[in-house]
């Protein structure tokens, strides 16, 4: 027996016995304040969040903080009127939107233990999006939150074409522990919560 098949063999007979799974898998949030605890996250997570009672608010916001040159691309049914390109058009090469410097999108759902947000394609318009822009503004209805992430698997839509969680700025710190934000995606993250 060579020295390769010596170890392979020792390790087999070291193999420690399994365990039974248990019957039920189910995960139970001790979250009491679903809204507190999204909202703590995503300021963990290095999200702004702003609560609001409309999207008319948002639309303030905006006007208020948004130099008026800078391109922003809304993808909400309210705003279409706030930029019609996404509607007269379709953009079939991303790099049209490399000087996106908002991108206000709408999220499906929201989840308190880590406050990522459901996002589908479609209301994305673009997928590259989300990822291009300078900043990105996602809305969410507050009662679209739910507690874990097992909790929005079961009720998440199946949709055709690309859908991802969004937390938070895109951030990585995988190079000599230096923390880059914006190296993959927005270098902000905006949240509103409609109340």
């Amino acid at each position: 027996m060579g020295s390769r098949e010596d170890i392979l063999s020792k390790i087999a007979k070291a193999k420690p016995v399994g365990n039974e799974l248990p019957e039920d898998l189910s995960f139970i949030s001790i979250t009491e304040n679903l809204l507190e605890t999204f909202v703590l996250a995503a300021q963990n997570n290095g999200s702004q969040v702003t609560l609001v009672e409309d999207t008319a608010e948002i639309l303030a916001y905006i006007s208020e903080n948004v130099a008026p040159e800078k391109r922003i691309i809304f993808n909400i049914k309210e705003f279409r009127g706030e930029n019609a390109e996404v509607t007269d058009q379709e953009m079939n090469d991303p790099h049209t939107l490399e000087d996106v410097e908002i991108a206000v999108i709408e999220g499906s759902i929201g989840v308190a233990e880590n406050a990522a947000v459901w996002i589908t394609e479609n209301q994305m318009k673009y997928r590259a999006l989300p990822f291009i822009t300078q900043h990105l503004f996602v809305i969410l209805e507050a009662n679209k939150i739910v507690p874990l992430l097992h909790d929005a698997y079961k009720i998440i839509p199946v949709e055709d074409g690309f859908s991802c969680f969004i937390s938070g700025p895109s951030k990585t710190a995988d190079i000599e522990q230096s923390l880059v934000i914006g190296a993959h995606g927005a270098r902000s993250h905006h949240l509103f919560l409609v109340k």
